[in-house]
């Protein structure tokens, strides 16, 4: 592993999970176990990712995996800089970048995108284990602004192949897989898009925003205002500001714009309109949510954000 300062900043006072790169290394597993299952015709079958197919998806998977490694393991800096002006001009340059690349490797086959993604899943994990997680030197763009702990960069690689897998689950017309061993790392990094949106919010010390997810697997975060910013307690603060309960299935959707349209008026938000709006915007991907007009109280159940 290589040596690095730690990260003292108080954000990030939690434990980061144990061996993330073991983390990726089972949802790569899962992977392609699901891909060796697929028939020829289930390749072309339609993803919730607009315009691509499931061997399209898989492309961009093997593409993220490709350029993870050229970046962190190879040192190598790509030609094309991504613009730094603002998050919607970064992701239109991302989307077409990625776009740009399933287009080129349409080419490949599925057996041979199956192999690639087995070569290149042990590459990642290696070059995971490599790194200092405590060193305050990643980067989450929907976390914050400043450098993260390389733990939250590691678990943001495998959020996004675990969600990812969801998709291409989703679109064989099977169920989410939400067994607790990747769920719950994958959702504790996650819920670090909320104080990044909360920090806006003028609050006073104690105000709290309580998430409750009701399950499988379930969860209880509260968000309690101090000097330093909403951070995460194990018990709620004086005054609740706003409250959000939801199904782990509708959570995961919802941080990541994956949340069908119909399905909002199932979520449930009450407390001070101004938390409430930033708790029902949050999403843990780079990119604008889209959602309904909101056209309840706060005391009401209300619509949600939806698709990726």
């Amino acid at each position: 592993m290589t040596s690095s300062t730690p990260a003292r900043d108080p954000r990030w006072h939690h434990d980061s999970p144990e061996e993330i790169p073991g983390l990726f290394g089972l949802e790569r597993a899962r992977l392609v176990d699901l891909l060796g299952s697929l028939t020829s015709g289930d390749w072309a079958r339609p993803t919730p990712c607009p315009g691509w197919s499931i061997l399209d998806l898989c492309c961009h998977l093997l593409g993220d995996d490709l350029g993870w490694l050229a970046r962190h393991r190879d040192q190598h800096q790509p030609t094309v800089n991504a613009p730094t002006t603002d998050d919607a001009s970064f992701a239109r340059w991302l989307d077409d970048l990625q776009d740009k690349w399933v287009q080129a490797a349409r080419r490949l086959s599925p057996r041979l995108v199956t192999d690639l993604l087995a070569w290149s899943g042990p590459q990642i994990v290696a070059g995971l284990a490599n790194q200092d997680p405590t060193a305050l030197k990643g980067s989450v763009s929907w976390a914050g602004p400043g450098p993260v702990p390389v733990w939250l960069d590691q678990l943001r690689e495998v959020s996004e192949q675990w969600i990812h897998r969801q998709q291409l689950l989703q679109a064989l017309g099977q169920d989410s897989d939400l067994r607790p061993d990747l769920a719950v790392p994958v959702l504790e990094g996650m819920r670090w898009a909320y104080p990044y949106r909360l920090a806006g919010v003028p609050a006073a010390p104690g105000d709290t925003a309580t998430i409750r997810l009701t399950g499988p697997p379930s969860f209880e975060w509260h968000l309690v205002a101090g000097t330093d910013g909403w951070r995460y307690r194990p018990r709620p603060g004086t005054q609740i500001r706003a409250t959000m309960n939801l199904a782990t299935e509708q959570a995961w959707r919802l941080l990541t714009n994956n949340l069908p349209v119909g399905e909002q008026h199932q979520l449930h938000l009450t407390g001070d309109d101004t938390v409430v709006d930033v708790l029902r915007k949050t999403r843990a991907i780079i990119g604008t949510p889209n959602w309904p007009p909101r056209q309840v109280n706060s005391q009401e159940r209300i619509e949600r954000p939806t698709g990726l």
